[in-house]
């Protein structure tokens, strides 16, 4: 596990030979530096820092700033930077000051293109994802966006967010810092202060887009729950809510999904008394789905996930869940506990009286279906659009017949 910087260098502008510095402010300390990853070093331990520039960042300065006393090598790097001439070997001796600063080996730097047009972006893409393979399991990451284009800070950020989404990296963001230097000019700001603000939020919030997308369109809560869970004690109970909600879904156990509607309206009050702005929006959709399931009997309950299943593309469970509908309506019809595999297979029987004549014909395609599924059956080969575009007309077909039965 490692502490990791990763920064942008700009081309900065050099007075009399000299860049000028700042007065950064981090948490309440002070650090005058030419750069804001130079503050942050300070500020942190970091174990590694990866820094992103194009052949004209003031690469001179990164030399002398972390120890450079060649005065031959820093003019060869400020001289090459004039004339857009810095390649990565040129680099190597602020690679082996940083190995010297840090104590361990593993630090970079990394030359990208300006990004004037899709080709460099692309190219530039591919830089960002070589930094990415280099980020391992459990190590913390500071995210540096202050300096360079704003191009590259942007795609810092989406890198970031492009492999903790696909590459399923286990690391964390402790922060995404930006050097406010619209603010040290205020007038009010006499002592010209540069404040070093933590833009962490936005990383979160990207998370939140994700878990919610999954809860509201796939039914997934798991990420919900453990968003909630990430330093707040006080959202144990609503994140244990989310987590027992997204496993019976994830394995379609009805039963537990039915057991878990009637112990969670119990507790609507804890969820919809949440004070987040982004907690009391899932708990608005946890609460309409824990409302729309609450039916009176145990097939307008299964008939109901049935059709929250294919709301969310869950086609396979959706069937599942029609066909056990179509079995629980026949038993509360005929007076036949609802529990039990005996029970329920009487109840198929009971399928051949002629007052469900319809009902035995819409059951059988929905149970062939589901089987088929179930077994994974050579004969689904080629039926597969067929059956996702039937689905639909199953269930208005079964919301028809049930209204028959229920008027009987």
């Amino acid at each position: 596990m490692s502490k990791i910087l990763i920064t942008s260098l700009g081309t900065g502008v050099a007075k009399k030979g000299k860049y000028s510095s700042a007065k950064y402010e981090i948490e309440d300390r002070l650090y005058c530096e030419r750069f804001v990853s130079k503050a942050l070093c300070k500020h942190i331990k970091f174990d590694k820092i990866f820094m992103i520039g194009t052949c004209r960042s003031m690469w001179d300065a990164v030399y002398e700033t972390f120890g450079g006393k060649n005065d031959s090598i820093q003019l060869s790097l400020y001289e090459k930077q004039d004339r857009s001439a810095v390649e990565k070997s040129d680099l190597l001796p602020i690679e082996s000051l940083w190995r010297q600063y840090f104590g361990i080996a593993g630090s970079e730097a990394f030359l990208v293109d300006y990004g004037l047009n899709e080709r460099e972006l692309w190219q530039n893409f591919e830089v960002f994802i070589s930094i990415a393979d280099k980020i391992a399991q459990d190590d913390k990451i500071y995210l540096d966006i202050t300096h360079s284009f704003r191009s590259l800070s942007l795609m810092s950020y989406i890198m970031l967010d492009f492999i903790k989404s696909m590459r399923q990296k286990r690391f964390s963001v402790e922060a995404i810092y930006y050097g406010m230097f619209e603010y040290t000019h205020e007038p009010k700001n006499t002592e010209k202060i540069t404040p070093i603000v933590n833009l962490k939020i936005l990383f979160e919030i990207s998370e939140w887009i994700r878990a919610i997308s999954a809860f509201k369109n796939y039914g997934r809560a798991d990420l919900i729950a453990e968003n909630l869970k990430k330093g707040d004690t006080s959202k144990d109970e609503i994140s244990k809510a989310f987590f027992r909600f997204s496993e019976h879904i994830s394995i379609a156990n009805l039963g537990g999904i039915k057991s878990y509607v009637d112990r969670m309206r119990k507790k609507i009050a804890i969820l919809s008394n949440q004070k987040s702005p982004i907690v009391k929006l899932i708990s608005d959709d946890l609460i309409e789905f824990i409302n729309r399931m609450e039916k009176e009997t145990l097939s307008d309950f299964q008939f109901e996930i049935a059709k929250w299943f294919c709301e969310n593309k869950n086609y396979a469970l959706s069937y599942i869940a029609l066909a056990e509908a179509i079995i629980s309506k026949i038993c509360e019809k005929e007076n036949i506990p609802v529990e039990g595999t005996d029970n329920r297979y009487k109840a198929k029987n009971m399928l051949l009286n002629d007052d469900y004549r319809k009902l035995k014909l819409l059951y059988n395609n929905v149970r062939r279906i589901r089987n088929s599924i179930a077994h994974q059956s050579s004969c689904r080969e080629n039926s597969t659009i067929n059956d996702i575009n039937n689905l639909q007309r199953y269930i208005e077909k079964t919301k028809d017949e049930f209204s028959k039965l229920d008027k009987d």
